[in-house]
């Protein structure tokens, strides 16, 4: 299971992408080294996380080290392309590969977030307006967030939606969404 920090970690890189298409699109000649760094941090970040799709990261890295290398697919017909814009071409082709490979590796586990967020945020809401939720007293965080998951845990109304939100993010998880809940409802 892919924890929340690490899911974050991997959306980060795919916020990176918008400052490579900025570079594409002002020709910048470093775009494709740009781009095969943005891949082989991909490339890690999912490794790390012992994600699959590492593999096909690793594949598109490869791809553009061989376009670099002068090397052409005989599926793209390059017709009077110069050399560059071929580059640029398959560069972007990777990057939209690359994205696309991502997001399907995180879209079902960034839908389990948010479904866990959603009931999370309402029961929060709700805890809060019945005062299970005190101030937070200075002590150790971790404490007084497991301290108000427990107690919101014991009123029989919350306890099948706690389970729910445990069941799907993990207690680790589940302890930085009721912080993020806690935070949001409270500002």
């Amino acid at each position: 299971m892919l924890h929340l920090p690490n899911l974050e970690e991997i959306e980060a890189l795919l916020l990176k992408v918008p400052a490579l298409v900025d570079r594409l699109e002002e020709h910048d000649p470093d775009f494709v080294t740009a781009l095969k760094s943005w891949l082989a941090s991909a490339e890690d970040t999912l490794s790390n996380n012992r994600m699959p799709a590492a593999s096909e990261i690793a594949v598109c890295r490869g791809s553009l080290i061989a376009v670099e290398r002068g090397d052409t697919d005989d599926s793209v017909v390059r017709g009077r392309m110069g050399a560059r814009k071929y580059r640029e071409a398959r560069a972007s082709h990777l990057l939209r590969r690359a994205t696309d490979v991502i997001n399907g590796s995180i879209s079902s586990r960034r839908a389990q977030v948010d479904e866990a967020g959603r009931v999370m945020m309402q029961v929060v809401a709700a805890a809060d307006r019945l005062g299970l939720i005190p101030v937070d007293s200075g002590s150790s965080h971790t404490a007084y967030l497991q301290g108000v998951l427990q107690a919101i845990s014991n009123r029989a109304e919350f306890t099948s939606l706690v389970v729910h939100v445990t069941g799907i993010l993990g207690e680790t998880d589940c302890l930085i969404v009721l912080d993020r809940s806690i935070t949001s409802v409270r500002q």
